[in-house]
């Protein structure tokens, strides 16, 4: 599996750029500075030693293998014998807006302590390691996605000035990269929408309706979209995304998420 590239190895780099010996120097010892800062030397999870790998085996095996069975309309988990055709209980009957979902896991432990990390800037590091572990959890699917765009969900301009940058843009990035896919930001958010962590289903789906919308100039006719973003609770902010791009004229919208969360 790809890994994310390390300062470090940007010492190799170096040592064949010509130029005064000293500046080389100069700059190996600037990567394995960042190596140190940017880079723990123990596993978020545990805080067992873990270089030169940022999770621990024992951990990184729990994070892949976190999913189990789950609904493929909606990724929430089910029962080994659970009847999923046509969704599970938490999602059959209902609009969704998207066609399919994938997460790396529920969103509980020790993902949703990687999830509401991921939030925060100063975590931003996490996003490669995370998207990289999705991958390989959920390569029989991603495999299939070879034509897709990948598109975050956004954030309002307001909100990501104050947090510094987009988690669900960091993760894209990184998923578009590993898959060799093109990834597009065709949606804005142009409804500035109060946080939903205490809303329900109903009123989450009415704050977020409208919520999203396709730039005039985007050209999504036909496609299928990796829509990622670092949470599915409801469904209403993935589902409203998904709508503005089948407005657009996407054919298919597939899901990524980190952590699956119950719906309220």
């Amino acid at each position: 599996m790809l890994q994310p590239i390390r300062p470090s190895e940007l010492d190799r780099t170096w040592s064949r750029v010509p130029g005064p010996s000293n500046l080389k120097n100069w700059l190996a010892g600037c990567s394995r500075a960042i190596d140190a800062l940017v880079y723990p030397t123990e596993c978020p999870v545990c805080r067992a030693p873990s270089s030169p790998e940022v999770f621990c085996g024992a951990c990184r095996e729990e994070l892949v293998n976190a999913s189990g069975a789950t609904c493929e309309r909606c990724a929430m988990p089910v029962g080994p014998w659970a009847n999923t055709s046509g969704g599970c209980g938490e999602c059959r009957g209902r609009s969704l807006g998207f066609d399919s979902a994938i997460a790396l896991g529920s969103y509980q432990g020790p993902i949703r302590d990687l999830c509401l990390r991921l939030k925060h800037k100063t975590n931003a590091w996490l996003a490669p390691w995370l998207a990289d572990l999705l991958i390989e959890s959920q390569v029989e699917v991603l495999s299939q996605l070879r034509d897709a765009l990948v598109v975050p969900v956004p954030l309002h301009w307001r909100r990501e000035w104050t947090r510094g940058y987009n988690q669900a843009d960091a993760l894209a990035s990184t998923l578009a990269s590993r898959l060799g896919l093109k990834l597009r930001r065709p949606l804005r958010r142009v409804v500035a929408t109060p946080t939903l962590a205490q809303a329900g289903r109903v009123e989450r789906a009415e704050t977020m309706r409208n919520a999203f919308r396709a730039r005039r100039f985007a050209s999504l006719r036909g496609r299928t979209v990796l829509l990622v973003d670092d949470i599915l609770t409801t469904g209403a902010t993935c589902g409203a995304a998904a709508r503005a791009l089948k407005r657009k004229g996407t054919d298919r919208v597939v899901v990524a998420v980190i952590g699956r969360a119950e719906g309220k």
